[in-house]
């Protein structure tokens, strides 16, 4: 069925179209479980009624993207001419077409010549219609055919005395988009459908009056009537843009479907959601991991740590059914998982600073980890922080004074509810529906917190006159800390993104009603599950694990949501959360793809290669050649860790010099870390001829060192250097080979020395599969 055909149907009919074109198998298309059912008119919604900018022109802005970021939703708008993104602000919008003026980022000044955009007195005389159907000249081209229903409207609204159009009783609750995913042949076509559901129960299809967007348009193209076609073989979302409201439908192309699908057991919800997509997708998932490869993948994502040759042999001897499940309940109560855990919220919470104040932070968060503090709690101890204790001490890392509040806003705002606020800070996000006006509102929570510093201790506590008070040599000084919006100079109430402002009991203490606000929101469940699902898979369901947005939609919008209700109901319960995730089929899937699912990175088909943190590694390899790290300090406050300090124990690491964590990217915690796992020459000269790949090797005591003064056999040493590093024992062919290399060199100890530096240098070793 071709698009003209498609456009043309009837929308009365587009379910028989739907249907005849799933008969004549023109598509292989896999419809998601919770299909719609029949589409009706809201009564309310039938009834004629006066053509508003807030009910109908707004709609059609959004629908023809001349709000979209590319256009006059930009920051600064296009041609003179600003709108908001997606209209999330229909006033301002109105305000901008019907009193004209051009809009400015730091001053609310409009800039002249205000000349309205609508004509009262002519109405086709107007701007809003002249420039989209390029009756004048428009940087943006054709976006309104003129005569066409949307230009009538537009036409009949001006005609009307342009109103603004108060808000009614029934709205729109959410779209809803048809199929949610679908897998194509190269080629071919499918229509969608969009469905409106209103507040007093009634749908209404809206395919024809909302805005399509492909992420991937190399991979399929929508039209603007609905009509998606495959281009090439991959995987694209296809985003759905109304006003208020955003939905999305998944999309693979492929030549190479899956005509028996596996039966494959489902452990929990989490199977459920994946294989459910795989299925749909025709992506077999791979097979179960061997032992020794879950073995190795669940000690270093719960404890960070590379098993001892013998806790591998003992594992992999024990023929219990059940031994998969018993190893994680020994690794969530083990040291070692305090330990990595605490290095791991160390690291996000940003613990660093002064000596004093590094080990209170730090002690703060090992304890939270140690008695499995709920997450929700720990996050509103950290936003709400008051006086010297361990989470106020995130305030005060910057030359020991408290960061400013922009920054603090933004950085938890992205730390505990994925989103990325930065930009709203000067301008209304690009790319995302988050205004001027609420960064500001959010900033202005921490407009009155206050650092005092008393007998060299730093105190941090609100303040409603919002002022620092010093006490040092030139005797007490101020300096007040008020949140004054860039734009209008203007200073800002707190406010929440809703527009709610603070009640009374609240004003006493604004940043535990943050606090409070943003640990409830759904916002806050669903990044924190989304960031500790992206630990163990090597990406989030949204990824970036902190940058949710509307152009960055999540690989599993029901998966996500089910995690986020889950760890909710069991009350942010951070163990229940991993052990959820370890114990599903998914994760314990085999890293070895196979002929469907080579190709795929996010869908969770088989297991994807991670790269092990800088500290993580370094541990690793001291424990394999067992030769541990000797850490030197770099200023005099700092004390000397003693011999076998792991790297992850290191409470402030960026006080320790260290070449091989400085190579392989340890971030020093000023911002938020963002790790970089791709390879660099640096790493690679660092193999060659850095001393934790050679000194480490033949250290005395160390794991080679005490094999050659044992009497164990070449095949004996090579079978316990593969445990120690890659926790499996050599294949027969992999021994027959090594054992023969090794007899063939004159010097025993500097062949099993090479073979050791082979095996630690090994993606094998260095990543976690």
């Amino acid at each position: 069925m071709n698009e003209n055909r498609f456009c043309s149907a009837a929308r009365g009919c587009r379910w028989r179209v739907i249907a005849t074109v799933w008969a004549l198998g023109l598509a292989l298309v896999s419809w998601s479980s919770s299909a719609p059912g029949q589409v009706t008119t809201s009564g309310l919604r039938a009834q004629q009624r006066t053509i508003t900018f807030r009910g109908e022109v707004s709609g059609i802005l959004t629908k023809r993207g001349c709000n979209s970021s590319e256009c006059h939703g930009g920051v600064k708008g296009r041609g003179g001419f600003k709108l908001s993104l997606d209209a999330i602000d229909p006033r301002d919008d109105y305000g901008w077409i019907v009193e004209g003026g051009g809009y400015q980022v730091l001053s609310p000044e409009s800039l002249k010549p205000i000349e309205p955009r609508v004509d009262l007195e002519e109405p086709t005389r107007s701007l809003l219609l002249l420039k989209p159907t390029e009756t004048v000249p428009h940087e943006g081209g054709l976006r309104l055919e003129s005569g066409s229903a949307d230009y009538r409207t537009i036409l009949d609204w001006i005609r009307g005395g342009a109103p603004y159009g108060d808000a009614t009783p029934v709205h729109v609750e959410r779209i809803e988009v048809s199929p949610r995913r679908a897998a194509l042949a190269p080629d071919a076509t499918h229509p969608l459908l969009v469905t409106a559901h209103f507040s007093d129960g009634g749908q209404r299809d809206i395919t024809d009056q909302v805005r399509y967007e492909s992420l991937r348009p190399e991979v399929v193209k929508v039209s603007a009537g609905g009509s998606v076609q495959a281009i090439d073989k991959g995987e694209s979302t296809v985003l759905v843009r109304a006003v208020g409201h955003l939905a999305t439908a998944q999309f693979r192309v492929t030549d190479n479907p899956v005509a028996d699908f596996p039966e494959i057991g489902r452990i929990n919800f989490i199977d459920e959601h994946v294989l459910d997509k795989l299925k749909a997708f025709h992506l077999a998932p791979s097979q179960l991991s061997v032992d020794s490869e879950f073995l190795r993948r669940v000690c270093l994502d719960l404890t960070g740590t590379v098993p001892p040759p013998d806790r591998v042999r003992q594992f992999l001897s024990d023929n219990a059914p059940d031994k998969r499940n018993r190893l994680v309940e020994i690794l969530l109560d083990s040291p070692e998982y305090n330990e990595f855990w605490t290095f791991r919220f160390a690291d996000l919470f940003r613990v660093g600073g002064g000596y004093g104040w590094v080990h209170l932070y730090w002690e703060w968060v090992r304890e939270s980890v140690a008695h499995n503090k709920p997450y929700d709690q720990m996050a509103r101890e950290i936003i709400a922080a008051q006086g010297y204790n361990g989470p106020s001490r995130v305030y005060l890392l910057r030359d020991n004074k408290p960061v400013l509040m922009e920054r603090v806003v933004a950085e938890q705002f992205r730390l505990f509810m994925g989103r990325r606020l930065d930009c709203a800070q000067c301008h209304n996000h690009p790319f995302d529906r988050w205004s001027q006006n609420q960064f500001w509102g959010l900033a202005a929570f921490y407009g009155g917190m206050t650092n005092t510093e008393w007998f060299g201790d730093n105190v941090v506590f609100d303040d409603e006159n919002g002022h620092e008070v010093n006490f040092g040599e030139q005797g007490e000084e101020l300096s007040f800390r008020q949140a004054i919006h860039p734009r209008t100079s203007q200073k800002v109430a707190p406010r929440f993104p809703d527009g709610r402002l603070l009640t009374e009991s609240e004003r006493r203490d604004p940043r535990a009603a943050l606090a409070a606000w943003m640990s409830s929101h759904s916002y806050f469940a669903e990044a924190a599950v989304n960031r500790i699902w992206g630990y163990f898979f090597g990406r989030g369901i949204v990824n970036p694990v902190d940058d949710f947005r509307l152009a960055n939609p999540p690989s599993h919008p029901a998966l996500l949501r089910a995690l986020a209700d889950d760890f909710v109901e069991h009350r942010y319960d951070l163990k229940h959360l991993m052990r959820r995730i370890v114990q599903s089929r998914i994760y314990q899937l085999s890293s070895t793809p196979n002929e469907t699912n080579r190709d795929d990175t996010v869908n969770y088909s088989h297991a994807q290669p991670r790269r092990m943190e800088a500290e993580v590694l370094l541990d690793a390899i001291s424990s394999a050649t067992g030769v541990p790290e000797v850490f030197e300090k770099e200023g005099a406050d700092q004390g000397t860790p003693p011999p076998g300090t792991r790297a992850i124990n290191l409470k402030h690491p960026a006080t320790f010099s260290s070449r091989f964590l400085e190579v392989y990217g340890r971030p020093l915690r000023f911002v938020v870390p963002e790790r970089d796992d791709r390879a660099s020459l640096s790493q690679a000269l660092h193999m060659l001829v850095g001393s934790t790949y050679t000194e480490k090797l033949t250290g005395k005591g160390g794991r080679i060192d005490q094999l050659l003064g044992s009497t164990a056999t070449n095949r004996e040493v090579i079978e316990e250097l593969y445990l120690a590093t890659l926790c499996r024992p050599p294949s027969e062919d992999e021994a027959d080979d090594l054992e023969r290399v090794i007899e063939a060199r004159p010097e025993r100890a500097a062949a099993i020395a090479d073979l050791m530096w082979a095996l630690v240098c090994s993606r094998e070793f260095a990543d976690n599969h």
